[in-house]
């Protein structure tokens, strides 16, 4: 991910302009600030460091959702990504996206959580690119089997959150929900997540990443796939049961092995 210029703010400065515009989004509060303040310290915060694309006035920011802002704290000698509740948040505090979070890094899926006040959250801090970024970077020999192996992970990961019934909520707009970071592609961001809801990950990260969305033209140039007919087909197939044998075919038709 790249930084706008960095900036760093101790707990004692994040009351005054312009800190407090990112701990109270969107509305300055002091009194929440004081709050949020408090909330840190237990949570062992010691400075927060804005960087990142996203701006909040002069600030950069590692994240910006309908729920949160996100920004880098330092820690006990590490580095975080802190989610900090918007005021205006559909939710009064941050424990089911911290269960849920939690649900799905049980089986080796998103950046890891660690501890949550009523307003915060502490994460795994990743340097990240988006799909659409790391695919224009791709170049010389071995292209197209780097493109197949991130969709074969990316599915993979959608797959085993598939089975602990765990919907994302956010994957038929991927972007900034998979992205490229250590090598890898990761799944991210369960603000939207439910157990509650039939999951839809594989199909609607396949369709994404395959069919309809804004990498998709890219995706099938690089992988030589023209029609896409069959894949739908074997998607239905898979959204009614969910089965192994369903799975294994779409990983079949994208040419590499189950698993």
């Amino acid at each position: 991910m790249s930084a706008t210029q960095l900036e760093r703010a101790p707990l004692s400065e994040l009351t005054r302009t312009p800190f407090i515009q990112i701990l109270t989004y969107p509305k300055i509060s002091k009194r929440v600030a004081e709050s949020r303040i408090r909330q840190l310290k237990t949570l062992g915060v010691e400075e927060l460091v804005f960087r990142g694309r996203t701006k909040i006035g002069r600030l950069g920011l590692l994240g910006l959702g309908t729920v949160g802002v996100v920004v880098q704290a330092e820690a006990e000698g590490r580095s975080y990504a802190l989610k900090i509740r918007r005021t205006d948040a559909n939710r009064p505090d941050m424990n089911d996206e911290f269960r849920l979070t939690s649900l799905a890094n049980r089986v080796g899926v998103g950046a890891p959580v660690f501890r949550r006040t009523k307003d915060l959250m502490l994460m795994g801090l990743l340097d990240y690119i988006e799909i659409e970024e790391w695919l224009r970077a791709l170049e010389g020999p071995g292209r197209r089997s780097k493109v197949r192996e991130m969709i074969h992970q990316t599915l993979n990961q959608c797959r085993k959150l598939d089975i602990i019934s765990l919907d994302h909520g956010q994957l038929s707009n991927l972007r900034k929900h998979v992205v490229i970071a250590k090598g890898r592609p990761w799944v991210i961001d369960f603000e939207s997540a439910s157990t509650a809801r039939k999951p839809r990950n594989v199909t609607t990260a396949a369709q994404y990443l395959l069919v309809g969305g804004v990498v998709s033209p890219t995706i099938r140039r690089f992988l030589g796939i023209g029609d896409t007919g069959l894949l739908l087909r074997l998607l239905r197939a898979y959204k009614e049961d969910l089965s192994d044998i369903c799975y294994a075919k779409i990983l079949e038709w994208l040419g590499v092995p189950a698993g």
